[in-house]
């Protein structure tokens, strides 16, 4: 698989993410939304604007997505269009509040607000791939095999070279994932409680 591959499909994941997310408020029935999908990604990737596309356009304003965000967008389409979850509701949000907690730690540290920047450590990622080896282990026999496999991706997507990034961290983590996985972590702690209340 070529990196220009991954970056199609990345980009293809992410519009077709978002055209279900705007257009399944006025396309109820899933076939027809499917329809509307394709129709979207098709004039977003063919119609130029100022010189590039929409899909380009959306690469240079967000920059590549990882693996982990590009697992978690087929998540989120495999639910909307075929009513498949990738995984069940619990690993999910396990998954949301470690790439909250990790984002949370290693952003601030990374643009220097702390003694040492962690995304160094991704260009020899020893350790790392220890820890996600670890992580992995522990998510299969703990039942969680479906996240044990998503936890373990990155790492055989980065000996596999996917991405054009030699870092590790590029493939586990980005922006656009660390802002959902907060956004997701505190809305649905929030609804929990409110819900926990009005029982």
């Amino acid at each position: 698989m070529s990196m220009q591959f991954l970056y199609v499909v990345s980009q293809l994941l992410l519009l077709a993410v978002l055209s279900t997310l705007l257009m399944g408020r006025f396309v109820k029935e899933t076939g027809k939304l499917r329809i509307v999908v394709v129709v979207i990604i098709v004039l977003d990737f063919f119609i130029p604007l100022n010189g590039l596309s929409i899909a380009q356009w959306l690469r240079t304003l967000l920059g590549d997505l990882s693996v982990l965000t590009l697992l978690l967008l087929s998540n989120i389409l495999a639910q909307r269009l075929f009513n498949i979850s990738l995984l069940n509701p619990q690993s999910r949000k396990i998954l949301l509040w470690g790439i909250a907690g990790l984002g949370t730690l290693f952003y601030p540290l990374a643009l220097g607000f702390g003694p040492f920047d962690p995304y160094q450590s991704g260009y020899a990622p020893v350790w790392m791939a220890a820890v996600l080896a670890l992580i992995s282990l522990l998510c299969w026999f703990g039942g969680r095999r479906e996240l044990a496999v998503i936890v373990i991706v990155p790492l055989l997507a980065f000996n596999l070279n996917l991405l054009e990034s030699t870092n590790l961290w590029d493939y586990l983590l980005d922006p656009v994932l660390w802002m959902y996985a907060v956004v997701q972590s505190v809305t649905g702690a929030g609804f929990y409680r409110l819900k926990k209340v009005s029982d």
